[in-house]
């Protein structure tokens, strides 16, 4: 059987030079809310992509991998043992992903995460199990030696801080408090990479957060030139190794998603909409915060088109209320470029209506939002997806909603 070395060796020999790709990180800097967390990764953890992101946590999280090493100092030495010499690392983290979820009785913000478990073994590959408040949002295995991104960034991280152990460039950055306990952060590594939204060399550094009672990796978190990610720290729930053989790596990688179709069309009446609702639609008034009810849309989702045919395996169908100047580009194109709020309603949450998070719709009385633009809530048996220019007037429009 190969060492882990061999593997990573093997993966390196395809990457040239080997190093992460760089984020559009001014894209995302400017939304530094943890509300837009979830949002913002959902291609990685709901459509089950591979990204820097996740490779970052990774890094980070081989702290624990026992490789020992020349000129490291006791406390490293002691958080490389913490965890055993099992070659195969099982991780979950309660992820810096999320979303914020606004009790729409009182008003109360409360931050809800997401969870990852990860597991790696260098001869097997790794298994990303990612889920929000209990419900799967995606499962997937990377072969090992698969031409990859995450396969080779995995293996070029793996053994970048195995020489930073060797070599002494992984240093202790200080002392910290995370969730009352004292911990030590540990700058892992750092390189200085261009970001393709300005095409200049920024410092990209991966710290984690090492317990001082326990010894063991208690978080992690990635910076850009010292400015935190929006990621967020991510906070590690448990971590250990395992003996040779443990853990399921046969989950099969996902098909490719069914060809969809999604429309808005045409302009209906109250009635009309009640018609093709099956009943009453909700509404927020006839205006909301100086903003006119100008437009009520039918809605249509398709899913899964049999070429053949020509025909669509499943139809849904639904109903989207715009508030806002029918000239500021109302629903459609081009999108609105003033205030406005956006409510579509369905009676059947499917893919297509859902965004954000799979397969999961809050409980009556609340609303779950991410990066104060985007919502889900419902009621009597109506489900609803929120859009609004800012964050004031979806909370208001949802609570409008809500009765």
């Amino acid at each position: 059987m190969e060492t882990i070395d061999q593997v990573v060796r093997n993966a390196l020999d395809e990457i040239s030079p080997p190093r992460v790709a760089a984020r559009p990180w001014e894209a995302v800097i400017t939304v530094r809310s943890p509300q837009a967390r979830l949002w913002r990764r959902r291609p990685l953890l709901a459509m089950l992509g591979a990204s820097a992101g996740l490779a970052a946590i990774i890094l980070a999280l081989v702290l624990a991998w026992p490789f020992g090493g020349q000129g490291n100092t006791n406390f490293l030495d002691r958080a490389a043992a913490a965890i055993g010499s099992g070659p195969v690392l099982h991780v979950t983290i309660e992820s810096g992903f999320g979303a914020t979820v606004v009790d729409l009785k009182t008003g109360t913000h409360s931050f809800v995460h997401g969870s990852e478990e990860l597991w790696f073994d260098p001869t097997r590959g790794v298994r990303d199990l990612t889920s929000f408040r209990g419900v799967v949002q995606g499962d997937v295995t990377y072969k090992s030696g698969r031409v990859a991104y995450l396969d080779k960034t995995l293996s070029f991280l793996a053994i970048g801080y195995r020489q930073a152990l060797r070599n002494g460039t992984a240093r202790i950055l200080g002392n910290a408090t995370i969730n009352g306990s004292p911990v030590t952060w540990i700058r892992i590594d750092t390189q200085m990479l261009p970001d393709t939204s300005d095409g200049k060399l920024h410092e990209w550094a991966h710290d984690v957060a090492v317990s001082n009672d326990t010894f063991k990796p208690v978080a992690t978190r990635e910076t850009r030139d010292g400015e935190l990610s929006p990621d967020g720290i991510s906070t590690i729930a448990s971590i250990e190794t395992l003996p040779s053989g443990s853990g399921d790596f046969t989950k099969p990688n996902p098909t490719q998603n069914e060809v969809s179709s999604f429309a808005r069309t045409g302009s209906l009446s109250i009635s009309q909409a009640t018609k093709l609702l099956g009943q009453a639609p909700l509404t927020a008034g006839r205006e909301v915060f100086g903003l006119k009810l100008s437009r009520i849309a039918k809605e249509v989702r398709r899913q899964g088109l049999d070429r053949a045919t020509g025909q669509w395996k499943t139809t849904h169908e639904g109903i989207t209320l715009y508030y806002g100047e029918p000239s500021g580009g109302g629903i459609g194109v081009p999108p609105p470029t003033g205030r406005y709020l956006q409510v579509a309603e369905t009676k059947t949450p499917d893919l297509g209506f859902i965004r954000g998070v799979r397969g999961y719709f809050p409980p009556e009385g609340e609303l779950l939002t991410f990066g104060g633009h985007y919502g889900l809530m419902q009621r009597d048996g109506i489900y609803v997806s929120i859009e609004a220019s800012d964050e004031q007037l979806l909370v208001q429009g949802a609570r409008r909603l809500a009765g």
